[in-house]
């Protein structure tokens, strides 16, 4: 009798198998998404977790030195501002890890949205995970929805952490919440935008179809967008502006609190030159005014100076957003990133549609 002879069978990758092998549903595919991106998601985790806890730690370690200091901005010299401001101290260590916050997501960007469709590309692997029973359409939102949900668990703890260490932050070292990282980081700002560069990194990764460029495209346009929101942020509404005689400028009467944010102040005399400064009718005043007013105004010392602008009620004209508006700000911004991640996630769906029959 003639044995027979079974022609091996070719194997299939893991990553194939399973979701035959646990149904082609949403367990499946659950498990696949964990299977690709397991080193990303847990690297992720690890990384929000340390970084939630040490700002935590932080805004708690602050809040202790503010109560010591009854509730207010330490005085110079006291052992409880050195110990604020000490070289790798709290108000340091504070300001570099809200720096952090802000660059977290390009991060995700990089690693955990370009790499959902440009690796599948680049590997050429889409044909087979396509030609399964599930859809294209449904792989992807299914692996966009739980990778998606996880980037806004992650960012939503962040962003809530954030935003109590920057008040903290602002506490201590008083000035304004509108002011740089302060702003850019409360407001669950850190969120919306996370969320969005995820989105954003799947289009470019679904556009390019390599994955080194896909993520020097996140790089560029993260800073791009971030430089373009640092710039034009402070008039993203209609300043308040008045004139402010400069007792109240002194006082800073003229913000109404701490949080404002002043766009145009300040003065500038000169032989021959002076701007922004006006008499307390509202007349600009020219240089031969100023020296009748205070003679050898610029030889003055700064406290001279001013007692006699004070003492002649001259007044300078000032801009600001006051810090009433910090909320809608950080709504305008918030729904400005999310809906770039909209317009992303429309794209990368158009691109699936076209590119459904061929994976590259």
């Amino acid at each position: 009798m003639t044995s027979l002879t079974h022609a091996p069978r070719a194997e299939k990758s893991p990553d194939v198998l399973e979701p035959a092998r646990r149904g082609a549903g949403f367990a499946g595919l659950a498990w696949l998404t964990w299977r690709q991106h397991r080193l990303a998601l847990f690297s992720s985790l690890v990384l929000a977790a340390v970084l939630t806890g040490w700002m935590a730690y932080l805004a708690s370690d602050m809040t202790s030195i503010y109560h010591q200091c009854h509730d207010t901005l330490c005085p110079p010299g006291s052992p409880q501002l050195e110990t604020l401001n000490a070289p790798f101290g709290p108000v340091d260590i504070a300001n570099k890890l809200l720096l952090a916050v802000q660059y977290l997501p390009v991060l995700i960007g990089m690693f955990l949205g370009v790499p959902l469709l440009a690796r599948e590309y680049e590997q050429r692997t889409l044909l087979l995970a396509w030609s399964q029973d599930v859809s294209p359409v449904r792989w992807l939102w299914t692996k966009i929805v739980l990778i998606g949900l996880f980037v806004a668990a992650l960012t939503a703890a962040l962003s809530a952490v954030a935003d109590h260490l920057a008040h903290v932050l602002h506490d201590v070292v008083g000035g304004s919440m509108f002011d740089g990282t302060l702003f850019l980081d409360s407001g669950m700002l850190p969120l919306a935008n996370g969320v969005s560069w995820f989105a954003i990194g799947v289009a470019l990764g679904a556009a390019i179809r390599r994955v080194l460029p896909a993520v020097m495209a996140v790089i560029t346009g993260f800073i791009g967008l971030l430089l373009t929101v640092q710039w034009r942020y402070p008039t993203l509404m209609t300043p308040v502006s008045r004139f402010s005689e400069f007792s109240d400028a002194a006082n800073h009467d003229h913000t109404a609190s701490t949080n404002a944010l002043v766009i145009k102040a300040g003065i500038q005399v000169g032989p021959g030159h002076v701007v922004n400064l006006f008499d307390a009718s509202g007349h600009a005043l020219s240089y031969a005014q100023v020296q009748h007013a205070c003679p050898n105004f610029l030889s003055l010392s700064g406290k001279a100076s001013l007692s006699c602008l004070v003492r002649n009620h001259f007044q300078q004209y000032v801009e600001y957003q006051p810090g009433s508006r910090i909320p809608e700000f950080h709504l305008i911004l918030a729904s400005g990133y999310l809906g770039l991640g909209v317009l992303a996630l429309a794209a990368v769906w158009l691109l699936v549609r076209r590119a459904s029959l061929s994976a590259g």
